[in-house]
């Protein structure tokens, strides 16, 4: 399964974090590499990142959205709205979608939640997604390592919100005529999230609460004709998230994430999580959100292999309750 560079946005002025899975970075490298990518003036949206080639790419509302449409947001008192874009340069075809959520009295406090995948020497319609470059994007002001949050040195707060992003499974022997159909498919899940700002640490798990869903949402323009989940067969797993440490200026990354099934026997996984902590305090001075991306490979004993890969979002729950 290819890897997909991930890349976190951590900005007032935009300053975004960047992962890469390609050639799987060594534990002691780390996981997140900070950039900017993204500039934003509601309604406005230009998003840009440097391709594993070096080049640089960029895409805007004004000349590359292709379709778009109100979003939802978890985020009180703000609106949301989504794009997909599509470009065509001499060097091949770039396909993205972008959700930002954005309040709209101040449009600076905003957070972007997207995907990009990048076809070089390819054209429409026809893309092929096997040789592809894939990059996960959050973004946000409060996320600005320049701007680092104020964290609490005692007490806990429980975090809680919504999950996604790309899921593939290979069905092994136990799936009779399935076996060995590559999925490839979208996710949901729910993610619940502790901190404990006294070890300084953040701990938490996806699908533990809710199951996870596959559904084609955002990705139909590039997943294309790649065969989905319409058998459910990531129902029911859960990405146990170790537990993470907590910088000073409020980003964390941990490789640990452990996949488990009530029914299926999983005999390998491995994962990475990370992201940061909002810079805004809730009612009570506690962050009022975390954001990052979540990654797990798993196999199982009759062979199935399987990788969760995504995005998330998770708010306060006194952020989540008030609004405050």
């Amino acid at each position: 399964m290819r890897p997909i560079t991930i890349l976190l946005g951590t900005v007032l002025a935009l300053t975004v974090g960047a992962c890469s899975r390609n050639g799987e970075p060594a534990e002691d490298e780390g996981g997140i590499h900070h950039g900017r990518n993204s500039e934003f003036s509601g309604p406005q949206l230009r998003v840009f990142l440097t391709l594993e080639d070096g080049a640089e790419a960029s895409v805007n509302t004004a000349e590359d959205a292709v379709a778009t449409a109100l979003g939802s947001t978890p985020l009180p008192g703000h609106q949301a709205r989504d794009w997909t874009f599509v470009k065509e340069t001499d060097d091949g075809t770039t396909v993205a979608y972008a959700l930002v959520s954005w309040d709209s009295a101040n449009p600076a406090d905003y957070l972007m939640a997207g995907w990009w995948a990048q076809f070089p020497g390819q054209r429409l319609p026809d893309l092929s997604f096997a040789d592809s470059e894939q990059y996960a994007l959050v973004d946000g002001p409060e996320l600005d390592p320049a701007f680092p949050p104020e964290l609490p040195t005692e007490g806990t707060a429980t975090y809680a919100g919504q999950a996604g992003g790309l899921y593939a499974y290979v069905p092994g022997s136990d799936w009779g005529d399935h076996e060995g159909a590559y999925v490839l498919d979208e996710f949901e899940g729910r993610i619940t999230l502790k901190a404990d700002f006294a070890d300084g640490t953040l701990s938490g798990c996806i699908g533990c609460v809710g199951d996870i869903v596959t559904r084609r949402a955002h990705f139909g323009v590039f997943l294309g004709d790649e065969i989905r989940d319409v058998k459910a067969v990531a129902a029911d797993y859960e990405l146990h998230l170790g537990v993470a440490q907590v910088d000073e200026a409020g980003n964390f990354e941990h490789f640990g994430v452990e996949v488990r099934h009530p029914d299926r026997e999983i005999t390998h996984s491995e994962g990475f999580w990370g992201g940061g902590l909002s810079n805004v305090p809730d009612g009570v001075g506690n962050p009022r959100l975390v954001a990052g991306f979540s990654d797990a490979d798993f196999t199982e004993g009759d062979g199935s292999e399987g990788l969760f890969y995504g995005t998330f979002v998770a708010l306060s729950e006194e952020f989540g309750e008030s609004g405050n």
